[in-house]
């Protein structure tokens, strides 16, 4: 008898080996979901790891894991490592190839378990964008894992819906603005002597020109006074925006920082650390969309504003028509 049982433990070992080499050597995970947001934005926000952890579906499965970035802060060679208790384990994470606005794909490696091959499509899908994440296993050659590529889809797929759902609400908590093509550098300001007014203006163009005409017609009878003299481009330093008012300070870099200010005139060190540039160029009625553009750029990409943005009007509106000024944005950010 014992013989017997032994023989049919054997066989059906044998069976369900041969069957295990018939599956399929590699396995899927697909889901999708649509996003009401440009895909310009979902592709910066899942082309780097510096916002993974607010749309990760495993992130709370250990509040104690210790995640760390490598390399570039974004596109390829970007990589995430990570440590953790039994849940979320030890692994890496690398940006193996982006294509903008359309894929990302990265490479997972899990160690001991193998490496597995991550992608997020983004297709338009009418207003929104269609975005699909991926997840492709080679299980080996063992019967054993072919079994297990069975219920990968059952097992990560939950994780996949989780994730995506917390994509969506993180993209859509963004300005809703295509950032194709916006450029922002990083760049480090050092402090130098400036001349300010406050100002207080309706929030419409032709108010806050006139309030800056103001501002600077003050500015320049105080450099006149005190012999003071420009030493680069006026700036403008924002303040509160609402829809009935803006206020902000109209600001000259001068060459001394030996006086004291004068009534509505006050001289201050302007900010010194870092900070993202852009450049804008047009007529100063198109700025808005710049700053929204900025805006939308930042969150997308992970960065912290410190500060309210500094604008340098580099040329000059009485000689450059509308369409060349050039405006250099500043926005501090830690």
């Amino acid at each position: 008898m014992l013989k017997r049982i032994l023989v049919i433990v054997v066989a059906v070992l044998i069976v369900l080996a041969a069957v295990g080499l018939l599956l399929p050597r590699t396995t899927r995970v697909s889901r999708s979901i649509a996003i009401a947001r440009p895909a310009s934005l979902v592709y910066a926000t899942v082309n780097s790891f510096q916002l993974f952890p607010q749309w990760s579906p495993w992130q709370n499965l250990d509040p104690n894991v210790h995640q760390t970035t490598e390399g570039p802060r974004d596109g390829v060679g970007a990589k995430l490592v990570w440590s953790g208790n039994d849940k979320v384990g030890s692994g890496s994470q690398v940006i193996t190839a982006s294509t903008l606005n359309q894929s990302v794909a990265s490479d997972i490696d899990f160690g001991k378990m193998g490496v597995a091959k991550s992608a997020v499509l983004m297709v338009p899908d009418g207003p929104s964008t269609r975005v699909t994440w991926t997840l492709d296993v080679d299980l080996g050659a063992s019967p054993i894992s072919r079994y297990f590529g069975l219920m990968m889809d059952r097992m990560i797929g939950k994780d996949y819906e989780l994730g995506l759902s917390r994509l969506k609400a993180l993209v859509e908590s963004m300005p809703s603005v295509d950032i194709t093509g916006f450029v922002a550098e990083p760049v480090e300001l050092k402090a130098m002597p400036i001349l300010v007014v406050a100002e207080t203006s309706q929030p419409d163009t032709a108010s806050i020109s006139k309030a800056y005409a103001d501002g600077y017609g003050k500015i320049g009878k105080f450099m006149a006074k005190t012999k003071l003299y420009p030493s680069g481009a006026p700036l403008g330093i924002d303040g509160e925006m609402t829809s009935t008012a803006f206020s902000f300070q109209a600001g000259m870099p001068v060459d001394r920082g030996d006086v004291t200010g004068d009534g509505s005139v006050r001289l201050v060190q302007s900010y010194a650390g870092k900070a993202l540039k852009t450049t804008h160029v047009g007529s100063y009625d198109t700025l808005t969309r710049t700053y929204e553009t900025f805006r939308a750029y930042m969150a997308a990409h992970a960065y912290t504003a410190a500060g309210t943005a500094i604008s340098w009007y580099i040329d000059d509106p009485g000689t450059t028509p509308p369409e060349k000024l050039r405006t250099e944005i500043y926005l501090p950010i830690r």
